[in-house]
């Protein structure tokens, strides 16, 4: 009896381990098939697994004048939001960009470009982060791009979106 409960667990911890191996980021796809396959140009929406409209691509963080922004073009912001008690300031991460996905004027889904925080390992125990993926977006820039023509090209390991369907300048210093 010992051992086909000690059969079961290993079997469970296998299918739980098995299964969350699947579970990439669009992004962290996006970069594994862009080190793999040098494509000239990919399409954003070949990397999900959830439905979208549109993906905002925020330079910085999902900073509280983002969420406003994102507000006043009435989308639901909830899932973005630090927490309940402070709606006003978004998630982030230190020294990144933020990818936010929206679908049915709500948002469904974010995250930020991969980096190197979980590929390097360093003595002291800080390495300085950068971007393994980036975007190349100015400082306060937005750029919004549909899903129905999420294509980007592809530059080292930079995307450039190609035909982005808004694009916000300078709303660091206009929301301010």
């Amino acid at each position: 009896m010992n051992k086909i409960i000690i059969l079961l667990v290993i079997t469970f911890i296998l299918i739980v381990t098995l299964t969350s191996c699947n579970s990439e980021r669009p992004l962290e796809k996006a970069l594994k098939d862009i080190e793999e396959n040098h494509p000239q140009t990919i399409k954003l929406s070949d990397y999900t697994n959830f439905k979208w409209d549109e993906v905002w691509l925020i330079y910085g963080n999902i900073s509280g004048r983002y969420i406003t922004l994102m507000r006043e073009q009435n989308i639901n912001v909830k899932k973005v939001e630090f927490s309940d008690k402070n709606p006003n300031f978004g998630k982030y991460q230190e020294h990144s960009d933020a990818v936010v996905y929206v679908y049915n004027k709500k948002v469904v889904y974010y995250e930020f470009p991969p980096d190197n925080r979980d590929r390097e390992f360093s003595l002291l125990g800080f390495v300085e982060p950068y971007a393994l993926l980036d975007f190349n977006l100015e400082r306060g820039q937005i750029m919004v791009v549909s899903s129905n023509n999420s294509e980007f090209e592809v530059k080292g390991k930079t995307l450039i979106p190609i035909k982005p369907i808004k694009i916000y300048e300078n709303m660091d210093k206009k929301l301010k």
